[in-house]
This record gives C-alpha cells, structure tokens and sequence, in this order.
C-alpha cells in the first residue's frame, strides 16, 4: 500500500503519553509540515507557538477548562457528562510532552481552512515518526485570556487549534471507519 495512504488510515488520536519529551528538531519538522499546507491566496498567515513547561501547560489547562464551562453558560449548551469532566483535574492536554497553538493573523482570508490543513499534516508528520496526536478543542477559548496571548506573544493573531504531540503509552491500531458515503455523483 501507499505510504502516505497507510498513515492516513493509520492515525488515531492518542490521549496517553510517556513522559518524554520531543526533540526540537522533530518539532520543527512537524512545524515545517504544517506550515506547508495549502492555504488561501498563499498568504502564509499561520502563526505557531510550541510550550513544553509542564506547569505553564497545567495553568492553561485549568484556564482552558474554566474558560470552556464559561462559553457552555454563556450559550446555553448542557452536557452533563462534559461539565463534570472539565471540573475534574484532568488535564485537557492529556498529559503530553508538548502542545502546539495555531493562530492566523488577521490578513488571513481562509484562516480557519488554513488552520485545519496544517494540523492535518501535523497529525500525519507526527504518525510518520511514530508520535501520537490529538486536536484539543477544549483549549479552543484560550485566546480569549490575556496571559496566554502575552506568554504565547499572539497579539494581533487568532487563536484556532490546538495540536498535543507525544510518545504514545501504546500502539494503537486504526478506528474502524464505515464505507464512505457518497450522496451524489454527477458526471
């Protein structure tokens, strides 16, 4: 098979990881993969920062979550089971090594596709080298706090995803996926 297709059905996202962290060098390359992915008008507007400081990422995990309980309020959203899992002490980042934010400055003219792209490769440059990934939404409302745009140095950007990256604990194989279903085909 393929190998680019055999890391495509490969991925899954992991949310356990060894306690060792990534070399800079391998994070670079990641960086560099996913800021080669398409993006509109080759604007290039994608911004990253990477943190590996186990307490700076436990501070913005406990920002994350008060930060996430506040949005569900505030739009009137209830999922009990959410709610209770963000009150926990469990980290949203899982515990892993590194954390990779993505922002968009503001010329970007397709800064959420932008975004989605580069973490696709990521996640694929990332599985290649044998390191396990996951997006964490739940960091999602981050770039709303003041601290985290000064340490992160994001001022005039936006905040869009947010990349863990690790040393898996195990070896997982491939989610079961469905057959693709295709609604229309006109030729």
């Amino acid at each position: 098979m393929n190998e680019v297709l055999e890391t495509i059905y490969n991925r899954r996202s992991v949310r356990s990881y060894k306690d060792e962290q990534i070399s800079d060098d391998v994070i670079k390359e990641i960086l560099k993969a996913g800021f080669h992915a398409a993006n509109g008008v080759n604007m290039q507007a994608l911004r990253f920062a990477v943190v590996s400081d186990k307490d700076k990422l436990k501070s913005y995990s406990d920002k994350g979550k008060k930060l996430y309980l506040e949005h569900m309020a505030a739009s009137g959203y209830r999922n009990e089971y959410l709610e209770n899992k963000l009150k926990s002490d469990m980290s949203i980042f899982f515990n892993a090594p590194t954390v990779i934010f993505v922002f968009a400055d503001k010329t970007a003219v397709t800064a959420l596709e932008d975004a989605s792209l580069a973490m696709g490769n990521m996640m694929l440059a990332a599985k290649s080298m044998g390191l396990g990934t996951c997006w964490i939404g739940f960091a999602a409302m981050l770039g709303n706090d003041k601290d985290f745009v000064k340490d992160t140095r994001s001022e005039g950007t936006k905040h869009l995803a947010t990349l863990i990256i690790g040393h898996p604990t195990k070896e997982s194989g491939p989610s079961e996926r469905g057959e693709v279903q295709i609604l229309s085909w006109v030729k």
